[in-house]
């Protein structure tokens, strides 16, 4: 599993952003743990260079600016592509809309169902893992293969 240094919550509920907090700070230990109550006080944090994150998990129904708008947003920054940043919606709804639209945002790693618990979390992680090691694995074979053909 990668490792996990910097942390990013986002969820306009407090309660959630406390347990939330919580449950990271079990499955990752030794990680910094940063909560935003808004995305737009986290996109703020963002725009500072030194700021970063390993991981982002990002509420989707929330004021102002919700989830999907805010994951667009940063991907139009070159911090999710050059730290390789993991973000994973985390959300009470299960509607197959909400979790289409998650998965049609290039930058979406995963979508958790609330309530979290560190297992779903470390789930979620893992099988993100899995699944880029099998696509390379899967990518080196099929470009062996060709270059079997060619030659």
């Amino acid at each position: 599993m990668k490792k996990i240094n910097q942390i990013v919550i986002i969820d306009d509920n407090k309660i959630d952003l406390f347990i939330n907090q919580k449950i990271c700070s079990q499955a990752f230990e030794m990680a910094t743990i940063k909560l935003f109550h808004s995305s737009e006080m986290a996109l703020n944090y963002f725009k500072i260079p030194s700021n970063k994150a390993d991981l982002i998990l990002l509420d989707i129904n929330m004021p102002v600016i919700n989830g999907f708008e805010f994951l667009k947003k940063m991907e139009n920054t070159d911090l999710l592509i050059k730290n390789k940043v993991e973000v994973y919606f985390l959300s009470s709804s299960n509607l197959i809309t909400d979790m289409n639209e998650a998965y049609s945002i290039k930058s979406c790693s995963g979508y958790i169902e609330k309530p979290l618990t560190k297992e779903k979390l470390v789930n979620a992680i893992t099988a993100n893992d899995e699944h880029v090691f099998d696509f390379l694995n899967n990518s080196n074979k099929l470009n062996s293969n060709l270059s079997n053909d060619v030659a």
